[in-house]
């Protein structure tokens, strides 16, 4: 029987490219040194360095900068304090996040897993609305390890007091959240990706959290 449903973050619940690209378009406006080219322009620059946010910020900053030819007055590390300082002010959702959270909250326990910094990830959490809904928010800073380490889930199903075998998974990123989730036991709903390949082996797949019910009334005729 299920009991407790585990969430990712970021391109699960949270729209994060649209999320960073109105956050972009918004910085833009912030550095005269960007005033040069279009807020649109800088956006998509930004954001075709950042490797659908696995690469390191400041890092991505450097090489958008680069691009831009604004690469000799500091302006990257400028951008990068100033994103630690904003980003997540204001979250996007996918459609049908608040709706399905409102649903499954009282019928399940629902907890969080995500890799980052605890100011950013706590600050689009708290900001979307979606923190009332859950009993385990795990962060990967404030554990000291991130996913794929089966650590960082285990830390959430012990929050929630359930086993894994009573536990589902939902995230969109293979390696990070459907395997190590399976290997520790619990069942797993793939989100769909433009960025990940399916994984070989889940519970279910869904076009986005909005469909989960499905999957779950599925998953508990099979229980």
């Amino acid at each position: 029987m299920i009991k407790a449903i585990l969430f990712d973050l970021d391109e699960t619940l949270i729209d994060r490219t649209e999320t960073m690209r109105r956050f972009l378009l918004e910085q833009h406006g912030l550095f005269a040194e960007l005033a040069a080219f279009s807020a649109p322009v800088y956006s998509a620059v930004c954001l075709s360095q950042q490797a659908n946010g696995y690469a390191d910020k400041l890092d991505a900053y450097v090489s958008a900068c680069h691009e831009l030819g604004v690469g000799s007055s500091g302006l990257a590390q400028r951008l990068f304090v100033d994103f630690k300082d904003r980003y997540g002010e204001r979250p996007v959702l996918f459609s049908g996040v608040m709706a399905t959270l409102k649903q499954l909250h009282g019928r399940y326990q629902l907890g969080l897993v995500t890799n980052g910094r605890v100011k950013g990830q706590m600050a689009k959490i708290e900001a979307s609305g979606i923190k009332r809904f859950f009993s385990s928010i795990c962060i990967s800073e404030s554990l000291g390890c991130k996913k794929p380490d089966a650590t960082i889930f285990q830390a959430c199903l012990d929050e929630l007091s359930v086993a894994a075998d009573e536990a589902l998974f939902v995230g969109d990123n293979p390696t990070a959240d459907i395997e190590p989730a399976r290997k520790l036991g619990m069942f797993t709903v793939w989100v769909k990706s433009e960025y990940f390949s399916a994984p070989q082996l889940c519970d279910g797949i869904v076009s986005g959290v909005g469909e989960l019910a499905r999957c779950l009334r599925a998953l508990e005729r099979v229980d």
